[in-house]
């Protein structure tokens, strides 16, 4: 039984698209062809012609057929085939051959199923794990699994899992813990693996790929992809199905080890993952529900979870264009008004792993929230306009989903330093405030996208649960981004004592505004959160003014002094006056 064969995987693929393209030929020419010939009739010289054409077509799909057949086989027991040739011995002479061996193999477990069914005992299942472990050597044969499998059909392959299952505890429902799953491989494992080889070679029809997931209970679901290695496409229908539930039905009376079997095939694949959030916009929802991994009673399952995170939402994972899909559905879905992430019953991810690192994350994507905010507050600087998808994102959904994640204190600092790190990548201060046309716009366009930031992260701050003085330190900090670039970027200071000078500077002038606001919250001034804003703007102006002459630069004129202080005004003052309400009263 089998043969030894060599494929070279890129050369089989590209022969088996030209046989493709050479029956669409024949195809799109056979019936022109025939009917010419029938009207010609006994004129026609070359009846022989028209047997080759189908003797041609058959033979470019039996042979198509029979190499499609090899590679499916031969991926299945190769996973990681790359350039070059790959040889194998595989398990049967042909496909026919295959599905006839799985179909064959199929019989001897329904009988032992049957039997279990009537006496249920300890020796009956024996002989039903007997059965399937006598198709282990032939699985990779994805023909052969597809014949079992069809041979089986759906309803004994699942009754199968629910016997195992039946004395197990509320299994099939929430799936089992990890060491259970392990011992279930003995037995069940090689049915897991035909469903997905099969299903991998695209051999499973639709009343598998879809009566079954949507029919099958979640604890065998999820068995059966812990129990064999499952396709991305596999994975992420069982997520759909496990995660889709209403997140009662999860209620931590017993360990929610359905979320555990997913967390740990994402951690495998983060691929996966990252195609699940960006495909299906309402995953991130479901996935990140705040109380999603807290209350699965699974110990360690959030830090778990984090770490599939990482994998598959960090700058250099998978693909750019599918990871910014998966970014825009995350920012709408935890920013979306009425967010579980923003207080409510179900409370906050405060100290949470996932927290932060969703905030280290997402820095690439301040540029496109800043921008955001920017065509809110500035509609006539088009340059500064968002690119597609993020045109669409409300910038109330980004402030929010900055909200949830400033929850907690370390993802709150990690976003500060981006916004910090944003701002001074903008490199404004090559673009002085007050030039030529050319040098005006760029400075507008920069100075826009930091004050975006800016808006971002004090829109964002309102829903911080964080003392006052934690918080007044924050508004002190973020108040300062739209005019640290000057300190830092306006003037290249080689002089590391000058360089420190002006950091402390900029230190000095944070904590006067964090002693402004702190008198505000204690109420110690008759000051209005109107007139605190206002006096920030001004002693940022102020500030850059005294920065210009320590620096031997040329000073605003009041004029200018004036322009400064509006554009300062009309940057961040709204999102100010909103921050000081919120917390002060």
């Amino acid at each position: 039984m089998g043969e030894f064969v060599g494929i070279d995987p890129n050369r089989a693929e590209q022969l088996m698209r030209e046989m493709e393209g050479g029956k669409d030929v024949l195809g799109r020419t056979r019936h022109g062809l025939e009917a010419a010939i029938a009207e010609a009739g006994p004129a026609w010289t070359g009846p022989a012609g028209v047997a080759a054409m189908h003797r041609s077509w058959a033979f470019f799909d039996e042979t198509q057929r029979d190499l499609k057949w090899r590679m499916d086989t031969l991926k299945q027991m190769v996973p990681s085939s790359g350039n070059g040739l790959l040889s194998v011995f595989l398990p049967f002479d042909s496909e026919a051959e295959a599905a006839r061996q799985g179909k064959g193999d199929a019989k001897p477990i329904a009988d032992a199923l049957k039997q279990h069914e009537i006496e249920s005992s300890i020796e009956t299942w024996r002989k039903v794990t007997a059965a399937t472990a006598a198709t282990k050597e032939k699985l990779n044969d994805p023909a052969y699994a597809a014949a079992l499998l069809n041979a089986l059909g759906p309803d004994k392959f699942r009754a199968l899992f629910m016997h195992w299952m039946k004395d197990k505890g509320p299994a099939m429902d929430k799936g089992l813990p990890p060491a259970v799953l392990q011992q279930g491989r003995e037995s069940l494992g090689p049915l897991a693996e035909a469903y997905a080889n099969a299903e991998r070679a695209g051999r499973l029809g639709e009343e598998w790929r879809g009566k079954f997931m949507e029919s099958t209970q979640p604890g065998v679901l999820t068995a059966m992809i812990a129990m064999a290695k499952p396709s991305s496409r596999l994975l992420n229908q069982v997520a759909l199905r496990v995660l889709g539930r209403p997140l009662g039905a999860d209620l931590p009376t017993s360990p929610n080890w359905n979320l555990n079997a997913l967390v740990e095939a994402y951690n495998a694949d983060p691929q996966a993952l990252q195609t699940l959030l960006a495909d299906n916009k309402d995953a991130a929802g479901w996935l990140l529900h705040p109380q999603r991994a807290r209350m699965s009673g699974v110990a360690g399952l959030e830090a778990k979870l984090a770490g599939a995170l990482d994998k598959a939402l960090n700058p250099n994972a998978g693909t750019a264009s599918v990871r910014d899909r998966a970014w825009f559905n995350i920012i709408r879905g935890m920013g979306a008004e009425n967010s579980p992430w923003i207080g409510g019953s179900w409370g906050t991810i405060k100290d949470s792993p996932i927290s932060e690192t969703l905030a280290k994350n997402v820095a690439p994507y301040l540029d496109q929230l800043a921008r955001g905010q920017s065509k809110r507050d500035s509609p006539e600087l088009k340059s500064a306009f968002p690119t597609s998808p993020w045109d669409t994102l409300a910038p109330d959904d980004a402030s929010r989903f900055m909200g949830g994640l400033m929850q907690d204190k370390d993802a709150a600092n990690i976003l500060m330093k981006a916004s910090q790190d944003y701002t001074l990548g903008l490199d404004i201060g090559r673009f002085r405030p007050f030039g030529d046309e050319a040098t005006q716009d760029q400075y507008t366009s920069r100075a826009a996208l930091a004050g975006g930031a800016a808006n971002l992260m004090l829109s964002g701050s309102t829903h911080a649960e964080w003392t006052d003085d934690e918080y007044a330190d924050w508004l002190a900090g973020v108040a300062l981004l739209p005019v640290s670039w000057l300190s830092n970027r306006y003037w290249p200071i080689q002089d590391a004592n000058v360089a420190t000078a002006r950091d402390v500077g900029l230190d000095e002038a944070k904590d006067g505004l964090k002693g402004m606001i702190t008198d505000y919250f204690d109420k110690k001034t008759p000051a209005t959160a109107e007139s605190v804003a206002e006096s920030i703007v001004q002693r940022q102006t102020q500030w850059v003014n005294e920065s210009l002459n320590e620096h031997g630069q040329k000073p605003l004129t009041n004029a200018q002094r004036n322009e400064v202080r509006m554009a300062f005004r009309g940057r961040i003052y709204d999102a100010l006056v909103k921050a000081l309400k919120q917390r002060g009263g």
